[in-house]
């Protein structure tokens, strides 16, 4: 067996305290090489003499606990965050919040990381999520619900957690529609827009848009956007386009139909969407929950090898809207439905 002695004094090795004697296996037949190894692993710091050292806070990045931990972390090939823990029970880790603008009415429910949610009674002008994010660790924060008789945007939504509690995220409110228009888009879109939320940008500059107001994409993923965790429920929704008992118009004024309690339609609506016949993606299932095979892989592929389910507009089912047109190759542009807020 091939040894090489490579301590030459006390230390401390990975939390144990090596005397002048002891020895290594090295693997190697080269000498230089194991000493190589032991030069490095002493050039970050991981060999400290065995006297007591200074007691420092391992979670502050700004610490030398910090950088050895993780540097040890990455040679033991531990890949968990560093400070972690478990979020709804407090302790170590970062708080991720911000200040609101213009919220007039109750009900605006945020959610963190598709997960913990925070409901915002009106009036609230700074939030904070209770949760405790880890170092290293990537935030999103989402809408769940609109507040009653609001549109809410989002600015910095989403981020890492690095040295500091996150303040920066802005929630400015605005009045929202009371008869709300839908509209089918002119122009087809491609179906790799990274995600469900990025197709509104798409409803606000179509040539179809009406000229006032902020519209969202009526198609989801079940992550940036979900209209029901459970059939026809409404449960768990994610930024859905469609308010709890609003009526709903088209541009020339004529009425569709009011959503119920969840802001569903789920027997039906009065009056099609469009005056011709449409194909738009959704996402959608019939009963209003995600189609998981039919987001185009969440909406990041464009390839024919990938499917999207599609509607169609000009009908008074359900069935029709949401999935009529069944699932079609991604390669394919489609238009969206369009939901004033």
């Amino acid at each position: 067996m091939n040894e090489a002695i490579i301590i030459q004094k006390p230390g401390y090795l990975f939390g144990r305290c090596i005397s002048q004697t002891s020895r290594f296996y090295n693997p190697f037949t080269n000498k230089n090489l194991s000493e190589l190894l032991w030069f490095s692993i002493l050039s970050i710091g991981l060999l400290v003499n065995c006297e007591p050292s200074q007691m420092e806070n391992v979670c502050d990045v700004n610490s030398q606990s910090f950088s050895k931990a993780v540097a040890a972390k990455s040679i033991l090939g531990d890949t968990n965050s560093h400070c972690s823990v478990d979020g709804k029970s407090g302790g170590l880790g970062f708080t991720i919040g911000g200040k609101v603008s213009g919220l007039t009415g109750n009900g605006l429910r945020l959610i963190l990381n598709k997960d913990t949610q925070l409901l915002l009674p009106a009036g609230t002008t700074e939030f904070s999520f209770p949760d405790r994010i880890p170092v290293g660790s990537g935030y999103e924060v989402n809408f769940a619900t609109q507040a009653q008789g609001n549109f809410c945007e989002l600015t910095n939504p989403i981020g890492k957690i690095f040295n500091r509690d996150i303040k920066e995220i802005e929630i400015h409110c605005f009045q929202s529609c009371i008869n709300c228009k839908i509209f089918v888009t002119q122009n087809a879109y491609p179906a790799n827009a990274g995600k469900a939320a990025n197709f509104d940008s798409f409803c606000q500059s179509d040539p179809n848009y009406p000229g006032s107001g902020k519209f969202k994409a009526m198609l989801v993923d079940g992550e940036s956007r979900r209209a029901s965790f459970t059939p026809n429920s409404g449960e768990k929704q994610i930024d859905w386009v469609f308010k709890a008992n609003q009526t709903y118009i088209r541009d020339d004024g004529t009425n569709i139909e009011s959503s119920d309690n969840n802001g569903l339609f789920i027997t039906g609506i009065s009056t099609p969407i469009t005056t011709i016949s449409s194909d738009h993606w959704t996402g959608l299932n019939t009963d209003w929950t995600t189609n998981i095979n039919g987001t185009c892989q969440k909406w990041n592929s464009n390839s024919a090898s990938d499917s999207g389910i599609v509607g169609d507009a000009y009908t008074q089912d359900i069935i029709t809207l949401t999935a009529g047109r069944g699932l079609q190759l991604c390669s394919v542009n489609h238009e969206l439905v369009c939901v004033e807020q």
